[in-house]
């Protein structure tokens, strides 16, 4: 925990959460054991590789072959949805 009171997470992290699932959103988190030693390193990073990626893009990737069925998986807009 944080030596000081006012932290992002406090602040903005979870209201927006609460605001989310208040919308009806499934609002999803790390696993129960993320962090528990002995666990895989990327444990509650939901995919990424560090904690400051903000898009999970093997999600996107996925969602994006979901919604355009007509692309090719090899296409670049799947492969490489963001540019990083």
């Amino acid at each position: 925990m944080s030596a000081h009171a006012y932290t992002e997470d406090q602040l903005v992290e979870q209201p927006a959460i609460g605001l989310f699932a208040e919308f009806g959103w499934a609002v999803a988190g790390p696993p129960p054991n993320a962090g528990v030693a002995g666990e895989p390193r990327d444990a509650g990073l939901l995919g990424r590789e560090t904690k400051g990626e903000v898009v999970l893009v093997s999600r996107l990737r996925a969602a994006l072959e979901r919604l355009n069925p007509a692309l090719a998986p090899a296409q670049k807009a799947v492969q490489h949805p963001v540019k990083l």
